[in-house]
């Protein structure tokens, strides 16, 4: 206690401001790979459009403690110590807030579903509908990262015809939002292959957004396709 008064006391306003500077920026690091290269890897972060809210929580976040160090910092004061951890567990919470909203609403499955793939995100499901998975492997959300599956109709001709009404009505959701319903990727190749179509094919349904549509493709080009 007595030590981390004394570094405390040894700073001036501008180095504190500095130094808690550079830990927000190590933490904005940290949680900058938590989410672009595990909740949102790749394009599901452009397709999420999460870039921009992501930017804002850092820069309101990162700017928060070290603006408020900058303005209450003077070694004088004898609750010095206290203040600054307020600073920091404020700031922390306000971190770990944004994070939690960013996790929530992640991307857990990339469904192919009849002749798409679907990005389904964590709060589109439910927790119940997990209660009546039989697949071990699909009993609980991934956390890190998305996972390819497929999402095919029932067999049973009753509720694959109750599962369609549904959708058709608004009354249900679509089968993507049901895992007790998911299978393997690989079981579905077969179909997926046969609903592929030339990616040069979006072009002529994407002619006001070309600029985007070529990022779009080249990106696809360096990552491969799922």
């Amino acid at each position: 206690m007595v030590n981390s008064m004394l570094v405390l006391r040894s700073l001036t306003r501008k180095r504190a401001f500095v130094l808690h500077l550079m830990v927000s920026l190590c933490f904005a690091a940290l949680s900058a790979l938590l989410v672009f290269l595990i909740w949102y890897p790749g394009l599901l972060a452009y397709a999420s459009d999460v870039s921009g809210i992501f930017l804002i929580l850092l820069s309101v976040d990162v700017m928060l403690g070290p603006v408020i160090t900058l303005i209450i910092f003077n070694t004088k004061k004898k609750e010095l110590k206290r203040d600054m951890v307020i600073v920091g567990i404020v700031q922390l919470m306000a971190l770990l807030t944004g994070l939690y909203t960013l996790g929530i609403t992640r991307p857990v499955y990339i469904a192919f579903n009849a002749d798409r793939f679907d990005v389904v995100y964590a709060n589109d499901i439910p927790p119940e509908r997990f209660d009546k998975v039989t697949d071990p492997d699909f009993r609980r959300m991934p956390y890190f990262g998305p996972k390819l599956i497929a999402s095919p109709l029932p067999d049973d001709p009753k509720l694959n015809e109750e599962l369609v009404m549904g959708v058709i009505a608004g009354t249900g959701d679509d089968v993507q939002y049901m895992p007790q319903y998911y299978v393997p990727y690989a079981s579905q190749k077969i179909a997926v292959l046969k609903k592929v179509k030339p990616l040069d094919d979006l072009k002529s349904y994407n002619k006001n957004k070309l600029a985007q549509l070529v990022f779009l493709l080249k990106n696809i080009a360096l990552q491969g396709l799922p």
